[in-house]
């Protein structure tokens, strides 16, 4: 009998797939979910919050993507406790724009929760047909792929390319057409292969410098682009490495600021020898600690 992900899903409460372990749940997970699903009811309610009743969707949006960040920089810190603070506030975000959603077209917890769940079933069967743990990467994104082209919500795409949310940040987008477009066959062959265009599209940003802004914005353009795909050949993601640099150059002049103010030199009286020792000074710090 051929594997039925929605059936393996009717079973999966009564009788617990072995193989998952080690497994995380606990009692308490189901009632608290529901009472925070209770209290959001409560909130956007006859008799709930005057704010919270006028939450859009197009607001809670915007709240998430802040929920994210501090997340984020729980995680950067390593901040256990803070973390589970911010997955919290994602929790309240998601439920609240669920709660929108089921006023406007009555969607309810057990359909969200359920499509995720046949969806990941669904676009995994080496894990829970065939349990295949040893599949290469390559096959599984193929697999992953041709499941995701014969579910219904996708059935109007036409391109390799749809998909990539257009709010993305455009290093991110990047990212993603490169690695959507080298999934059938469109990509360089290696690293050094990029690495080379990307000596080209520099130098084609110098030549563009007294071809006019519109030309240099597109070369700049150009540059960032394969900037991306090297990064994603080399299994880095472009996002996170400039998130990195600009949390170094804050940190880095943040100190620069506070040498001189003990020194109480304004920043605008520096020259350029005292802002590239303070520079200086300041990447060493960064090595042997205050």
């Amino acid at each position: 009998m051929p594997f039925d992900p929605v059936r393996y899903l009717e079973t999966i409460l009564a009788a617990p797939d072995s193989r998952a372990t080690p497994r995380t749940d606990d009692p308490s997970d189901c009632p608290a979910l529901q009472r925070l699903v209770m209290i959001i009811d409560h909130l956007r309610g006859e008799y709930g919050c005057p704010f919270d009743k006028k939450q859009t969707l197009s607001a809670l949006v915007c709240d998430l993507k802040d929920e994210i960040f501090e997340l984020e920089e729980s995680i950067l810190k390593n901040d256990s406790a803070s973390a589970s603070r911010e997955i919290g506030d994602l929790f309240l975000i998601l439920l609240m724009a669920r709660r929108i959603l089921w006023e406007e077209n009555h969607v309810t917890m057990g359909r969200i929760l359920g499509d995720a769940a046949l969806k990941m079933v669904s676009r995994h069967p080496h894990v829970f047909e065939e349990h295949l743990p040893d599949k290469s990467l390559e096959a599984i994104w193929e697999t992953w792929e041709e499941k995701k082209r014969k579910e219904p919500e996708h059935k109007d795409r036409t391109s390799v390319l749809d998909g990539i949310p257009v709010t993305m940040p455009a290093l991110s987008i990047a990212s993603k057409q490169g690695q959507k477009a080298g999934r059938v066959g469109f990509d360089w062959k290696s690293a050094d292969e990029v690495a080379s265009k990307v000596e080209e599209e520099w130098g084609e940003v110098l030549e563009a410098r007294s071809q006019g802004k519109e030309r240099l914005t597109e070369e700049i353009g150009d540059l960032l682009f394969v900037l991306a795909q090297f990064s994603r050949h080399m299994e880095i993601r472009p996002e996170e490495a400039l998130s990195q640099a600009t949390r170094k150059f804050r940190n880095r002049f943040v100190f620069m600021e506070n040498e001189a103010s003990l020194k109480g030199t304004p920043l605008s009286e520096l020259t350029p020898e005292s802002w590239n020792l303070l520079w200086e000074r300041a990447k060493l710090q960064e090595k042997v600690g205050p």
